[in-house]
């Protein structure tokens, strides 16, 4: 992303110090092995571009296959937006399909259902999923971002028991962020 900023020739903002670094980060950075198609990427410039500008300039510098598609200016002293959900899809195998979607209807219908993750902590899995459906074999869920023990899409699939098909069979994929919109925020 350095190389791709430098390139763009975008006024970008840089840490002080003895090796300078890009003002930039990714409030919902995913795991190794998890897909996206749609990501945020924070950017802080020293002078203002507009959005489209930015949005050109990133695109003509960019790699095949990483396009930037929105920009939204956030001025000095406003909230930064802040990752609400995010949106997961995975295909699951055809000969667990009918098994799954019976454990999805069981799992919607609890109120609370705690997970222990592989960091010893326990997590309220129902509580983190807004929603789950199961088309054919496209396995669709909007996972709710909090602070603090997270449940993810993998202990969401541990509690519908295919944990085991995770990167197997299983390729989970971010197909939307949503985020606050900073102008609401006060």
């Amino acid at each position: 992303m350095e190389r791709l900023l430098r390139r763009s020739q975008l006024p970008v903002s840089m840490s002080e110090g003895f090796h300078p670094k890009v003002r930039m980060s990714f409030p919902s950075a995913l795991a190794l092995g998890v897909a996206g198609e749609e990501e945020v990427l924070e950017l802080d410039l020293t002078t203002a571009v507009a959005t489209d500008e930015v949005i050109q300039r990133l695109n003509d510098a960019s790699y095949t296959g990483l396009t930037f598609h929105s920009a939204m200016a956030v001025h000095a002293g406003r909230k930064k937006t802040a990752h609400v959900a995010s949106v997961f899809e995975m295909t699951i195998p055809g000969d667990l399909a009918e098994i799954t979607a019976q454990k999805i209807a069981v799992f919607l219908a609890e109120s609370t259902v705690i997970v222990v993750k592989h960091n010893g902590k326990p997590v309220d899995v129902r509580a983190a999923v807004n929603s789950m459906t199961l088309d054919g074999n496209c396995l669709q869920m909007e996972l709710a971002a909090t602070n603090g023990a997270d449940a993810g899409f993998r202990e969401v699939l541990e509690v519908l028991e295919l944990r085991e098909q995770l990167f197997r069979t299983i390729f989970p994929i971010r197909t939307k962020v949503m985020l606050s919109d900073p102008k609401n925020d006060t």
